[in-house]
């Protein structure tokens, strides 16, 4: 069991707030606080893996059956899963 998910979405912010104080808080467009994670999604798609890098973020699942594709960025943050959206990484097109 994810031990964070034992605690409220207001007990969780202030691992939020210190995740953001680790990224550029600017970049971010779209967070998401659940009971279960955190998602970022920065302004610029392009600037997510980054993001999840600066995050010791290493998962990485590319979507490329959406339109338009995107690779989200998954790990453990400091205890707290993070999900971070990203650019859709080069690779293999997909026919």
């Amino acid at each position: 069991m994810n031990p964070i998910a034992t605690q409220s979405v207001t007990e969780r912010l202030g691992d939020v707030i210190d995740l953001l104080r680790h990224v550029r808080a600017d970049w971010i467009e779209v967070l998401t606080v659940t009971p279960e994670r955190v998602c970022l999604q920065p302004w610029h798609l392009d600037d997510g893996e980054s993001i999840a890098r600066a995050l010791g973020l290493d998962h990485a699942i590319d979507q490329r059956m959406m339109e338009p594709g995107y690779t989200l960025w998954t790990g453990t943050w400091r205890g707290v899963e993070v999900q971070v959206r990203g650019a859709l990484r080069a690779g293999v097109p997909v026919f």
